[in-house]
């Protein structure tokens, strides 16, 4: 990639990020390696790394070193949502999920993806980035990542 050219960044939900831990040869896990080879830019926030937290203690206490490798791969990690983001979020998302909105359009994405259907349909063209599953996303940008 030259200095020029700029990555396609991707914020990746709790779920996509969890589903790549888990399973490498999967298309999350697929979207992760783009983001090691320096493909892609991943952009995660706070809320995603808590949430992730919270479920590798309770469901996938084996993948804890999978997300610490992760983390020193230096993704990009937003700021923290301040009231304002979080109530712009909430405006457009009215469910526990506005956070992690909140994060995405802080981090001023390109793609959000996620393995949450309904979160895809509500907020699909509310938004000025595309909201894909992790299929999806390698589906539609599978030129641009093999190049």
């Amino acid at each position: 990639m030259s200095a020029t050219e700029k990555l396609l960044k991707v914020f990746l939900d709790t779920s996509a990020l969890l589903s790549g831990l888990n399973s490498p040869l999967g298309a999350s896990g697929l979207i992760l390696s783009f983001f090691k080879l320096e493909k892609i830019q991943i952009v995660i926030s706070q809320d995603v790394i808590e949430e992730a937290e919270r479920a590798l203690k309770n469901k996938f206490p084996l993948l804890r070193t999978a997300l610490l490798d992760f983390l020193v791969s230096h993704p990009v990690i937003t700021k923290k949502i301040n009231s304002t983001e979080l109530r712009r979020a909430s405006s457009l998302l009215f469910t526990e999920d506005a956070p992690i909105l909140a994060g995405a359009l802080k981090g001023r994405v390109d793609v959000l993806v996620t393995l949450d259907k309904k979160f895809e349909t509500m907020i699909k063209n509310k938004v000025k980035f595309e909201v894909l599953s992790p299929g999806e996303f390698l589906k539609k940008y599978k030129s641009e990542l093999q190049s």
